[in-house]
């Protein structure tokens, strides 16, 4: 040991004697919305799409007929003489079948069903009508020549709404099988509600998919916040907001709403009683996020807020009133007598933006009333706030109204999160606790996630942990993604109908989880090394270009010099130039790009030496959300820049990068591009620096910002409940190294190291190789005062060391 040590490349020493900071319980949670299809088609295990349908007022969306020769099956939507009044619409059918020639109404699902040999399903649906003959429930492949599932329905159809069930045992196994209804007689029959269920996670009725729950249950959260998010504001009108009472009850009682804010309709099957459960399931707290009256597009004024000051206190009524009173008998009525007992409250979701427009109308005044009304009756509610969630790396309360936890928001790049290491170590102490409500490496990512990612989240989640006296909480978002349907990304865990796997984020969630400690230790770090990170390709040539994001635009009058030279002047028609996203056309001397789409780019078919040069245009937005994007340093669909104007809903100009895909913010400022008005544009390149200039105004200058901090991060915690030190080492950089764990006042016995490592940190997890990047575990051997510890490149080691 002493001959190996002398050699270590890196001596880190710790005091397991000098134990400070506190590191809070309460630490690690998790936070839901229903994005990317994270509830309908994904935690909710309804296998049914379109249940109720009430998707598309024009017709029924996701369900299919299918007739042979000899019978046939029509169905339009029925608006009246329906089951109840929170059902708009239902199915009508009219069939005309016989055994021999049988007609069929399929539902695939969520892009597809999951059929699991020897796996029973629960089918429930109402019916009413005049129909002579049977019906069959079936799960079938899906060109239906393999039947998985058969089993008759015991359906009498009558003039009255009624339920009916059935189970079904499928004989096979297919992730994208169908269902379907057979009928074999004739007449006509509504139908609405129609539900399959799964076996759920702890068999809860209405209950959750078993792996996704499960995947949520090894996060071991302190907390689950929930619903959201956007999902709590809704947009266009209140009544898009998430209104508790109306997700409660039995599933056909439920309305359900247009999930605007991320393009589909939920059902609200997970509705505010199944969040309270699950998170009970989870042995986890929950923590409820209101709307103060605030929604994406509009707002009731402060002074007519009681209804939404109301509708929360009959929430915590019900998820903590006793059975006596109003809210509390309705969730004993629901299945669960006793209490929820709700103990933290957010009170609005990124509502305390400095532009009011922003869902931030009086944020403090709305702030203040809720948290009136709530500790009248819970004096031992924990209370967050909001602060400034976008564009600020130091947001502040800036009210004298007392707040305990204040909810800070974070994306970014895994630079940024690496730098930001130490960033609560100055923190005022003795005013609000932090809890970082939504943190994420959302630039520069990869593809859908990278160990890159993943090592600058655990970087900057060591610092909270050095910092438990004020970081209280926090939580990772999102969580899911159905690849079906990629809204928003990265997600820690990426699912479909039938399999799901972890991000290398998600593992760093599990790790830290599992690994925190009680009590920070001090850590001095000797590194006399330098870390590298990977090697930066310099393009040998590179071009410029023109691009949209939901908005047509026009450019005019282009022309690039470079070294002084100018080698394309007025490169205005759509022989110079490429599309690679979008319509783009030539008319009038011009550039237009026509299409809605996101990111319509199209680039200059000159290449050259990216050394020194400059590009001028002029550019006019015709119409759509935003204004446009003049590209630069343009390599592949994946590489390039761009100087965006008129950017997040003409709110902000941007000076963004985008490597291997992944999108990293250098600059933003306050801005707007009008409608019909010529912009005369401006970029200066020279090697690694850019200046941009609109109407002749320097708007950025900033150089090509890195996305990952090569380096070693360690810290260290002594857990009071198993006697252990427990320590971290994040290696973000090339370089593999050793470290010399020197111990004080802490002799070790025996130690275990949790490895998350991988040959490159842009390696990520996918569905198909699922456990690309995953943890490990070894056994060390431990010295008299101390170990060595390998530290592999891309690397998360947290060792466990008992005394």
């Amino acid at each position: 040991m002493a001959a190996l040590s002398s050699n270590a490349q890196v001596i880190i020493d710790i005091d397991g004697g000098n134990r400070g900071k506190v590191i809070s319980p309460m630490l690690y949670g998790i936070f839901f919305e229903d994005i990317n299809h994270a509830a309908d088609g994904g935690l909710y295990a309804e296998l049914i799409s379109n249940r109720s349908f009430e998707d598309n007022a024009k017709g029924p969306d996701n369900w299919m007929f299918k007739s042979e020769t000899g019978s046939s099956i029509n169905g339009q939507l029925q608006k009246t003489d329906l089951l109840n009044d929170v059902q708009h619409q239902a199915l009508m059918l009219e069939v005309k079948a016989s055994k021999e020639h049988t007609a069929r109404l399929q539902n695939e699902g969520f892009w597809g069903i999951n059929a699991v040999q020897g796996r029973n399903y629960k089918l429930s649906f109402w019916a009413k009508g005049k129909y002579n003959g049977s019906i069959r429930a079936r799960l079938v492949s899906a060109d239906g020549k393999t039947v998985y599932a058969d089993t008759p329905v015991e359906a009498k159809i009558s003039n009255k709404w009624t339920k009916f069930t059935a189970e079904m045992k499928s004989n096979g196994n297919d992730e994208k099988a169908v269902f379907e209804f057979v009928f074999d007689g004739k007449g006509g029959i509504s139908l609405d509600v129609v539900s399959l269920f799964p076996p759920t996670f702890m068999n809860r009725e209405n209950g959750c998919r078993p792996d996704l729950a499960q995947m949520l249950y090894n996060l071991r959260p302190k907390f689950m916040r929930f619903p959201g998010g956007c999902f709590v504001e809704g947009q266009e009108s209140p009544e898009n907001a998430f209104h508790w009472e109306k997700t409660i009850g039995p599933i056909e009682e439920r309305e359900g709403h247009r999930n605007v804010n991320w393009g589909y309709r939920t059902t609200d099957g997970l509705g505010f009683h199944e969040y309270l459960q699950l998170s009970e399931d989870l042995g986890a707290k929950p923590l409820y996020v209101v709307n103060v009256g605030l929604w994406h597009g509009g707002l009731t004024p402060v002074d007519s807020l009681q209804p939404w000051i109301d509708e929360c206190m009959n929430a915590l009524e019900y998820a903590n009133g006793d059975v006596t009173t109003k809210y509390g008998a309705m969730r004993a009525k629901n299945g669960h007598p006793a209490p929820f007992n709700i103990e933290y409250l957010e009170i609005g979701n990124e509502n305390n933006q400095p532009d009011a427009a922003a869902q931030s109308d009086h944020y403090y005044d709305r702030y203040r009333l809720f948290k009136e009304a709530v500790l009248k009756k819970y004096p031992k509610m924990h209370l967050i706030g909001n602060v400034v969630a976008w564009g600020d790396d130091n947001p502040k309360w800036e009210s004298s109204e007392t707040v305990e936890l204040l909810d800070e928001h974070y994306y970014r790049n895994p630079a940024w999160f690496a730098d930001n290491f130490h960033k609560y170590d100055t923190y005022e102490r003795g005013k609000a606790k932090i809890y970082c409500g939504e943190y994420a490496v959302t630039q520069g990512f990869g593809k859908v996630g990278s160990l890159n990612a993943a090592l600058g989240e655990a970087v900057f989640m060591m610092g909270m942990e050095n910092n438990g006296d004020v970081v209280e909480m926090a939580s990772y978002a999102p969580i899911f993604v159905n690849e079906n349907n990629v809204a928003w990304q990265p997600d820690m865990i990426r699912f479909n109908s039938a399999r799901a796997m972890g991000t290398p984020s998600y593992y760093v969630q599990k790790l830290m989880a599992e690994n925190v400690g009680t009590r920070v230790l001090a850590v001095y770090q000797q590194n006399p090394y330098e870390m590298k990170g990977e090697a930066e390709q310099k393009p040998e040539a590179v071009s410029v270009g023109f691009g949209t994001w939901a908005t047509q635009a026009s450019f005019d009058d282009i022309k690039i010099t470079v070294d002084g030279k100018v080698i394309s002047d007025n490169c205005s028609s759509m022989s110079t130039f490429k599309a690679v996203r979008g319509t783009w056309n030539s008319d009038g001397g011009m550039l237009n790009q026509t299409a809605d789409g996101e990111s319509c780019i199209a680039v200059n078919n000159t290449k050259f030496s990216p050394k020194k040069y400059t590009m001028t245009c002029r550019a006019r937005k015709n119409s759509g959300n935003e204004g446009f994007l003049i590209v630069y340093n343009y390599v592949s669909p994946d590489n390039y820049s761009w100087f965006n104007l008129g950017g997040w809903n003409n709110t902000q100009h941007g000076l963004e990068q985008i490597s291997d895909g992944g999108k990293a913010q250098m600059g933003t400022k306050a801005g707007s591009v009008e409608t019909g008005r010529w912009y005369d544009i401006r970029i200066d390149v020279d090697g690694d620096s850019v200046a941009c200039y609109l109407d002749g105004k320097l708007m950025f200058e900033s150089k090509a910002s890195k996305n990952v901090t090569p380096g070693l991060f360690t810290s260290a915690a002594f857990d009071e409940v198993t006697g252990e030190m427990i320590v971290k080492v994040a290696n973000t950089s090339a370089t593999s190294t050793t470290a010399d764990l020197r111990l004080k006042n802490f002799a070790p016995r025996s130690a275990r190291a949790i490895r998350l490592k991988s040959a490159n940190g842009k390696d990520e997890n996918t569905l198909d190789q699922p456990t690309a990047v995953y943890p490990v575990e070894e056994t060390l051997t431990a010295g008299k005062n101390g170990l060595l510890l390998d530290v592999p490149a891309y690397s998360l080691s947290i060792v466990r060391i008992k005394r």
